[in-house]
C-alpha cells in the first residue's frame, strides 16, 4: 500500500488485552512490544451487557444494539413467544461503513469482519473463511473471490464450528490446526493487502476467540478442570495463538506504507467461563413461586423469564401487557414496580460455595440503550459475580438451588478491549478515557475524508 491517506485495520477477535501486556512485557509477543512502544494505545468499551454478540456490528455501524438490532444469535420476536436466528442476511439494521467509503470512491478490502455479508463494493470482502463459529459458510464479493481463496489458499484447518467436547489428543490437534490457521490467514492477507492499492483494508484474525473458549482451562491454573497431566501433554494452546498471531501482523505491518495509519483493535476480553446464567430460568421460577419452581413450562404463563444472551450476562423479558401477546404485568407504575422487586431479589442472591453476591448488578437496557429496536432487547440484564466458579444460588425466598455448568466451553468473555494505533501524525502513550467501539467508524471514515452522518460514535481526535 503507497500513495496517500490509507488505513488498515487489523482485528484481533476476543483477543484479552491483559494477557497481551502480560506477554508482550514477558518478551513472548515482541510485535505488540513494539506496537505498544511506539503507539497509541486505548481501552475500549464495548456495549454494556450485550458486547458478545453487539460487539462486530456495533464497530462497524458506528451505533448501538438499539439502533442495529443485533446483541445474540438467537433473539426473541417482538410481539411473539418466538426466538429466531440473527444469522440471515440484512439482520444488521445499519449498513456497515466500508459501504460509505465505497460509494465514495474509497477501494476497499474487508477479509473476515464477523457477523457480516458480502454486498457490492468498491472492492473485496470475504466473510467467513476463518470466521469464530461459521454460520452461513464461505462468501464473498464477487462471487469469485470465495473461488479464488479456497483454491489459492484451501480451507481453514479448524472445522466451521470449534466448539466441540475434546480429550487430549483432540486438544492437541485443535492447537495445531489454530496456528496453522494463523499462518494461512497471514498469507491470506498479506495476498491481498499487496494486491491492490487499497485505500480502506480491514482484515480479522478469530483463532484467539475459538481458543479462549475451548483452551482456557489448559492456561488458567486455577481453573476447575486444570488438570496438570493434560496440560503437560498439551501445552498452553491460548499462548502458542496469541504468539503465531503476534508474529503475523508483525509481518503484516512491514507490508505498508508510510503514511498508513494502522489500527490493531482486540475486540473483547477473555477469562474463565464463571457465570450464572445456566441457573438463571431455575432462579426465576423460584423467586416468582418458591413452592413451585418447575410447574410452569409456558413462557406466556410466567410473569418474566430469561433469553439468550451469549452466557455471559443474564437477560430477562418480563411478559408485559400490550407488547407480549399474553402479557401479565401492565406497563406504568405496575411494571415498574415488578422490574425494581426483582431487581432487589437478585441482588439478594448469594453464591453458598463463597458466601458472596452471586450477582454484581442488575440494570435495564432502557437505562443504558437508546433507539428503534429497544424492544429488541432484554428488559433486565444480569451481571454475575464471576470471580469464582458457579454451581449454585442461594435466595431467601426459596433456600439453595445447585446445578453443574454442562457446557463444553471453559473461557468466556470480559467485557473491555484494546487498540493500539500509529500513523504519521499520532503521538506514542497512552489514552486515559475510554473509546467506545462505535468510534472507530467515523474516525476511519474521517481519516479518509468520507461523512458518515448519523452514528453514535464520535471520532477519536488523537487519530486524525
Amino acid at each position: 500500500m503507497t500513495g496517500g491517506t490509507k488505513v488498515v485495520f487489523i482485528g484481533v477477535d476476543a483477543g484479552d488485552k491483559d494477557l497481551i501486556l502480560h506477554w508482550a512485557e514477558a518478551g513472548a509477543l515482541p510485535t505488540f512490544r513494539s506496537l505498544l512502544r511506539r503507539g497509541l494505545r486505548g481501552v475500549t468499551r464495548n456495549p454494556p451487557g450485550l458486547f458478545v454478540g453487539a460487539i462486530w456490528p456495533s464497530f462497524y455501524t458506528g451505533v448501538s444494539p438499539a439502533k442495529h438490532g443485533r446483541y445474540c444469535y438467537l433473539q426473541l420476536k417482538p410481539g411473539t413467544y418466538d426466538f429466531y436466528s440473527t444469522h440471515t442476511p440484512n439482520f444488521v439494521k445499519r449498513e456497515p461503513f466500508w459501504n460509505a467509503l465505497s460509494r465514495a470512491g474509497r477501494k476497499v478490502a474487508i477479509l473476515d469482519v464477523p457477523h457480516t455479508f458480502p454486498g457490492p463494493l468498491n472492492g473485496i470482502q470475504l466473510v467467513e473463511w476463518g470466521a469464530h463459529d461459521a454460520t452461513h459458510g464461505l462468501m464473498s464479493w464477487p462471487a469469485s473471490l470465495a473461488r479464488e481463496v479456497e483454491h489459492r489458499f484451501g480451507t481453514h484447518p479448524v472445522p466451521a464450528r470449534c466448539n466441540a467436547e475434546r480429550g487430549p489428543m483432540e486438544l492437541r490437534i485443535l492447537r495445531q490446526q489454530l496456528v496453522t490457521g494463523v499462518s494461512k490467514k497471514a498469507d491470506l492477507t498479506g495476498h491481498f493487502l499487496q494486491r491492490e492499492d487499497w485505500d480502506f483494508f480491514a482484515a480479522v484474525f478469530s483463532e484467539t476467540h475459538c481458543v479462549g473458549h475451548q483452551c482456557w482451562h489448559l492456561h488458567d491454573e486455577t481453573h476447575p478442570r486444570y488438570n496438570e497431566e493434560v496440560a503437560g501433554f498439551v501445552g498452553d494452546p491460548v499462548k502458542d495463538v496469541y504468539m503465531a498471531i503476534d508474529s503475523a501482523i508483525g509481518h503484516l505491518l512491514t507490508q505498508i506504507g508510510p503514511k498508513t495509519t494502522a489500527i490493531i483493535l482486540c475486540s473483547h476480553g477473555m477469562g474463565p467461563h464463571y457465570d450464572g446464567t445456566f441457573l438463571l430460568d431455575d432462579i426465576l421460577r423460584g423467586l416468582e413461586n418458591a413452592n413451585a419452581m418447575k410447574e410452569q413450562s409456558d413462557l406466556a404463563s410466567r410473569k418474566c423469564f430469561p433469553i439468550p444472551n451469549n452466557e455471559v450476562s443474564g437477560a430477562i423479558r418480563i411478559n408485559r401487557v400490550g407488547r407480549e401477546p399474553n402479557g401479565i404485568i401492565p406497563p406504568g407504575p405496575q411494571y415498574e414496580e415488578f422490574c425494581a422487586t426483582l431487581t432487589r431479589d437478585l441482588l439478594d442472591l448469594v453464591n453458598p460455595d463463597t458466601d458472596e453476591p452471586l450477582v454484581r448488578e442488575v440494570f435495564r437496557a432502557v437505562d443504558r440503550y437508546d433507539g428503534g429496536y429497544i424492544d429488541h432487547l432484554p428488559d433486565l440484564i444480569v451481571e454475575w459475580n464471576r470471580v469464582k466458579p458457579i454451581s449454585s444460588a442461594y435466595s431467601p425466598k426459596f433456600g439453595v438451588m445447585r446445578m453443574e455448568y454442562r457446557g463444553r466451553r471453559s473461557g468466556d468473555h470480559k467485557p473491555e478491549g484494546m487498540f493500539i494505533a500509529l500513523g504519521p501524525s499520532i503521538q506514542p502513550g497512552h489514552l486515559e478515557r475510554l473509546v467506545s467501539v462505535t468510534d472507530f467508524a467515523p474516525t476511519i471514515a474521517s481519516l479518509l475524508d468520507v461523512l458518515l452522518p448519523g452514528v453514535d460514535g464520535k471520532p477519536i481526535e488523537e487519530l486524525l
